[in-house]
């Protein structure tokens, strides 16, 4: 499967060159349209067949424009790249991996003399000095802009004012069921309320207690009144 999807991506960059065991290569270059690339390789892969639980036999060749010293850096990278894919297909991962590589070294001219060196490590100081700027400056614009949330807070938004409405008609909305059961359930009659289960029968047994003492009070009401009646 891995070797049908590196033949469709690569095309005539990929060369099977044996079933078994199982050997391809891909030409890698800075760009696959074939234009301005000062540098190229090759990847010869050798696949076991306990792949990917065991890493590929990988051999680099280059076609042009690379020096020793950046052959070691792309050993490094693929060794790296390995390790953190080692139980998954890692082929086009690595392929790329060493594309992006060429994509920031492509440059012409790269003779190999100490004077080219010099200058590419200057560049690649340079772009790691401005990567780690510009980190910098997302890191204290992020601090900046959760100051000024702390003291102004949060600004009101379209989306910001739509996200709060949806979340208080929500909760208006459960209010409003709540209210309407509470009315409902005070209108039904003490039957009506023991029958939907609304009333246990120890809430009856209560009820019907305070009935038979209200009923006794008026009673005894009653005597008093016939009682005060016969002595007029």
């Amino acid at each position: 499967m891995e070797v049908e999807a590196l033949e469709s991506i690569y095309m005539d960059d990929f060369i099977k060159l044996s079933d078994e065991p199982l050997t391809y290569q891909v030409h890698v270059v800075p760009n696959q349209d074939g234009e301005n690339n000062f540098v190229a390789l090759l990847l010869k892969a050798e696949i076991p067949e306990t792949y990917p639980d065991v890493e590929p036999k990988i051999e680099i060749v280059v076609k042009k424009g690379l020096i020793d010293s950046q052959v070691k850096e792309i050993k490094q990278l693929l060794d790296q790249q390995v390790q953190e894919n080692m139980g998954m297909a890692m082929m086009y991962t690595l392929s790329e991996a060493v594309r992006e590589y060429l994509v920031e070294n492509n440059r012409e001219g790269n003779d190999g003399s100490e004077h080219q060196e010099m200058l590419r490590r200057m560049e690649q100081k340079k772009k790691k000095d401005d990567k780690v700027e510009a980190d910098k400056q997302e890191e204290a614009n992020a601090s900046e802009e959760e100051k000024r949330r702390e003291i102004h807070g949060t600004p009101v938004t379209v989306e910001t004012f739509a996200a709060w409405k949806a979340k208080f008609d929500m909760e208006m909305q459960g209010t409003k069921k709540i209210s309407l059961k509470d009315e409902a359930t005070a209108k039904l009659t003490g039957r009506q309320l023991w029958k939907t289960g609304l009333v246990t029968e120890d809430d009856a047994e209560e009820a019907e207690a305070e009935v038979e003492v209200e009923i006794e009070d008026i009673a005894e009401l009653n005597d008093e009144v016939v009682v005060q009646e016969s002595h007029k």
